[in-house]
C-alpha cells in the first residue's frame, strides 16, 4: 500500500509539473513571450514529457526525475530568456542538470554536511560570476563542472575553492597563489598525528596561512622570473665566484662553531656555575643587536689600524678586514646563537643518568660523552649546524662593514641593486633564493637520513 501510495504521489506531482509546463507554454505563446513552435521550447517540453513517462513506469528515481522536470520547466521560461544565445542556453541547462544529478547523489549517499557545502558553493558561484562579475557566465559553467567533480570530498572542495579564488581575485598572480594555497592545503589534509589531532590541524592551517602571506613575495619573485635570465646570471664569473666564496666561508665558520660550541654547550648543560645566566645572555646577544652594529664593533677592534687587528695581522700574516678571515669572523659571530642554543637544548634532553650508567661499565668520562651523550644529541646539534650555516651564508650587515671584499653573494646582490636597480637585480635575487633553498633542503634531508643509531634524542628514545 505504501508503494502504491508513493507512486500515485509521484505521478500526481510530476503530472502537475508537466501540465504547468504545457499551460505556461501555451500562455506565453499566445502572448508572444515565446515562439510556439521554436525548436528549443519544444525540445524542453518533449524532455519533460519523456521524464514524466519514465517516472510513471517506475524506471527512474522520483527525487531526481522531479528535480530535473522542475529545472527544465524553469529553464524554458527563465533561463532560456536570459541566455544570450541558444548554445549558451543549452550549456546552462545541461550543466544545471548535472548539478541536480550530483546533488541528489550527494544527498543520498553522503552525510548532510556534504550536501550543505555543495549547495552553498553553488550559490556563492552564482552570486560571484552571474551577479557580481560582468560577462562571466562561461566561467560560472566551467566552475560548476569542477564543483560537481569535487562534491564528494571536502579536500577536493578546498582545492576547488583555492583554484576559484586564485584565478578570479588574485590576478596576475593566479598561478603563484594556486601553488602556495595547494601546498598549504596538502600539508593540512595530509597531516597525521594523534587520534584527536583536530586542534593541531587548525593551528597548522593558521600558521601556514600566515607564512603564505609572509613568503608570497618570494614565491612570486621565483616563479615570475625567466629561467633563461637565471641561466645567464649563473654564467657570470663574478656571480659564480661569489656563490663559491659564500659556500666556502659558511662551511668554515660552521666547522669552527662546531669545534667550539659543542664542548661549551655540553659544559653549560651539565654544570651550574656563577655567571651562567650572563654567559647565556652573551650567547644570545648577536640575535638582538643590529648586524651593522656588529660589523662596526668588529672593525673597531679587529681593523688594521686597531691594536688587536695589528696583533692578529702580525701573528698569522693575514689582516682581518677585507679578507676571507674577516668574512668568517663576521659569520661566526652572527651564527653563534643558532648552534649554541640548539646544542644546549640537545644535551639537556639527554639524561645525565645515562652517562652515570656508562661510567659504571668502566668507560671514561670522555668515552661516555662520545658513545652515549653525543650520538643521542647529534640530531639537535646538526639541526643547529644547519641553521648556523644558513645564517652565515645569508649574512650581509656585518660583512659589508668588516670585509666587503672579497665579495660574497649577499654583497654582490646589494652592489648590483645600487648600480642597476631592482629590475636588473631580479635574476640574481632569484638565483640566490634557489641556491639557498636547495642548499638548505639538502642539509635538512641529510639530517633526516641519519642512521637510527645516531639519529638524535627523539629517535633514540
Amino acid at each position: 500500500m505504501t508503494g502504491r501510495g508513493g507512486g500515485r504521489t509521484v505521478a500526481s506531482l510530476t503530472g502537475a509539473l508537466l501540465a504547468a509546463h504545457v499551460a505556461a507554454h501555451i500562455v506565453l505563446s499566445a502572448s508572444g513571450g515565446t515562439e510556439p513552435f521554436g525548436l528549443l521550447p519544444l525540445l524542453l517540453l518533449a524532455a519533460n514529457a519523456v521524464v514524466f513517462l519514465l517516472l510513471l513506469t517506475g524506471r527512474g528515481e522520483p527525487l531526481l526525475g522531479g528535480a530535473v522536470m522542475f529545472l527544465v520547466a524553469a529553464h524554458a521560461f527563465v533561463g532560456d530568456l536570459v541566455a544570450p544565445d541558444a548554445l549558451t542556453s543549452g550549456a546552462i541547462l545541461l550543466v544545471n542538470v548535472l548539478v541536480v544529478y550530483v546533488g541528489t547523489k550527494v544527498a543520498r549517499h553522503l552525510p548532510f554536511r556534504f550536501l550543505a557545502a555543495f549547495v552553498a558553493s553553488y550559490f556563492v558561484l552564482y552570486a560571484t560570476f552571474v551577479l557580481l562579475l560582468d560577462n562571466a557566465e562561461a566561467l560560472f559553467l566551467l566552475f560548476l563542472l569542477l564543483l560537481c567533480a569535487a562534491a564528494r570530498s571536502f579536500r577536493l572542495l578546498a582545492y576547488f575553492w583555492a583554484l576559484v579564488l586564485a584565478f578570479t581575485f588574485f590576478q596576475p598572480f593566479a598561478f603563484e597563489t594556486l601553488l602556495v594555497s595547494w601546498f598549504a592545503l596538502s600539508a593540512v589534509f595530509g597531516a597525521r598525528g594523534a587520534a584527536r589531532a583536530g586542534l593541531a590541524k587548525v593551528f597548522l592551517g593558521a600558521g601556514l596561512a600566515l607564512l603564505t602571506l609572509v613568503f608570497f613575495p618570494v614565491v612570486v619573485s621565483v616563479l615570475g622570473e625567466n629561467l633563461l635570465n637565471v641561466g645567464n646570471v649563473l654564467k657570470d664569473a663574478r656571480v659564480r665566484a661569489a656563490l663559491a666564496l659564500t659556500f666556502e666561508t659558511a662551511a668554515i665558520s660552521t666547522g669552527v662553531l662546531l669545534a667550539v660550541t659543542v664542548p661549551l654547550a655540553y659544559g653549560i648543560s651539565r654544570l651550574r656555575f656563577p655567571g651562567r645566566t650572563v654567559l647565556l645572555s652573551v650567547i644570545d646577544l648577536p640575535v638582538v643587536i643590529p648586524q651593522s652594529v656588529a660589523g662596526i664593533a668588529l672593525i673597531s677592534v679587529l681593523g688594521r689600524n686597531q691594536y688587536l687587528g695589528e696583533f692578529v695581522h702580525g701573528l698569522i700574516g693575514v689582516p682581518v678586514d677585507n679578507t676571507r678571515l674577516g668574512i668568517v669572523v663576521a659569520q661566526v659571530l652572527v651564527s653563534l646563537p643558532f648552534l649554541a642554543k640548539a646544542a644546549i637544548a640537545a644535551f639537556d634532553a639527554v639524561p645525565a643518568e645515562l652517562e652515570a650508567v656508562a661510567r659504571t661499565l668502566r668507560t671514561s668520562a670522555f668515552g661516555a660523552f662520545r658513545r652515549v651523550t653525543l650520538p643521542l644529541a647529534s640530531r639537535g646539534i646538526l639541526l643547529g649546524a644547519v641553521l648556523a650555516f644558513a645564517r652565515a651564508a645569508g649574512e650581509f650587515g656585518a660583512i659589508v662593514i668588516l670585509a666587503p671584499t672579497p665579495v660574497t653573494a649577499p654583497v654582490e646582490a646589494y652592489t648590483r641593486f645600487l648600480s642597476a636597480g631592482a629590475a636588473e637585480t631580479a635574476p640574481l635575487v632569484v638565483t640566490l633564493l634557489l641556491f639557498s633553498f636547495v642548499m638548505f633542503f639538502l642539509l635538512q634531508t641529510a639530517i633526516r637520513l641519519l642512521p637510527a643509531g645516531a639519529a638524535g634524542e627523539g629517535d633514540a628514545r
